[in-house]
């Protein structure tokens, strides 16, 4: 007798296990998101906001993603960092941005979707690396040393900004930064043309100025700063459901790969996505997100905003003009 009560105890524990296991993955498949807030807005922050950028890039992505969401967005380009606070405050259902910028951003409001993606072999993410004139010699933290003759790639990404503002408040930076969070072209513009000797950029940046001639190997070295980074990141709110988050983070990752003749949408955002030298997006998972922030707890890269970052290169220019 006491063996078929055991023997029945276990049957009911199993039982109501299996219960709880099928509402959890209820609440994962099925969640009720009519009862949740949602802005209607996807969220741009990017300091340049160029017109045809807008255009190829960000209103095709709007498109896609209330497509796969099912959430009409209108599309909130945003060029500063006070902006971007304030905007992301109030809520927005979806953000593009640096991975720099989104560390500002609330992990219980905001959570990590899609970064972008390179056409092979570049397909993998980027890291950050020094680009430095030979005739000046290999230095450590050049940007502390000789910071006169040392530019970052701008004041908002990991690659750009990572190694040199980490845990230190940008007023103990002297260094210039570019203007532009995805593209680095700019500064090693202004290193190769006689301003900089030292230049810490986005490593696909570097290899574009390598493999085109713009830095001859006989003059110019490389050497690798730190690990590779998310770069361009896409994150989506907590307010919208989780199977609408996964079947988005997964029609973004199926972008590029050879099935958008099948969907309009799909071809617009391939094709404008060009614009930023990307040909679609991978999966960027919560876990992976988090070691990002650990790895960057003190980053302190918006301390100077867009617009300090835009005056160093601006008024190189200037002098040189």
């Amino acid at each position: 007798m006491t063996d078929q009560k055991r023997s029945g105890g276990l049957v009911l524990t199993a039982g109501a296990a299996l219960v709880v296991v099928l509402l959890a993955l209820g609440s994962v498949l099925w969640p009720a998101v009519k009862s949740r807030p949602l802005s209607g807005v996807m969220l741009v922050f990017d300091p340049m906001g160029q017109e045809n950028r807008v255009a190829e890039v960000y209103e095709p992505l709007a498109a896609f993603l209330a497509h796969h969401s099912g959430v009409p967005l209108r599309l909130a380009v945003v060029r500063d960092v006070a902006s971007f606070r304030q905007r992301a405050e109030q809520g927005a259902d979806f953000i593009f941005c640096p991975d720099g910028a989104a560390l500002l951003l609330d992990r219980a409001r905001y959570i990590p979707l899609a970064t972008g993606r390179r056409a092979a072999p570049r397909n993998l993410r980027p890291r950050s690396v020094l680009v430095y004139r030979r005739s000046a010699g290999l230095r450590d933290e050049p940007w502390l040393a000789v910071p006169a003759r040392t530019v970052a790639g701008d004041s908002l990404s990991l690659c750009g900004a990572g190694q040199v503002l980490a845990e230190r408040s940008p007023r103990q930076v002297a260094c210039a930064f570019g203007p532009d969070p995805f593209d680095h072209g700019p500064v090693l513009h202004a290193a190769r043309l006689g301003g900089f000797d030292y230049a810490v950029v986005r490593q696909w940046d570097a290899d574009r100025f390598l493999d085109s001639g713009l830095l001859p190997s006989e003059s110019w070295a490389v050497v690798p700063l730190g690990e590779p980074v998310p770069d361009a990141v896409l994150l989506a709110a907590t307010t919208l459901g989780a199977a609408d988050r996964l079947a988005t983070g997964q029609a973004l990752a199926a972008l590029g790969r050879g099935n958008e003749a099948e969907e309009p949408l799909a071809a617009a955002l391939v094709r404008g996505l060009q614009n930023m030298r990307l040909v679609g997006f991978h999966m960027l998972l919560e876990p992976d997100w988090a070691g990002v922030v650990r790895r960057f707890p003190g980053f302190f890269g918006l301390g100077g905003g867009p617009q300090a970052a835009s005056d160093s290169l601006q008024g190189w220019h200037q002098d040189r003009e």
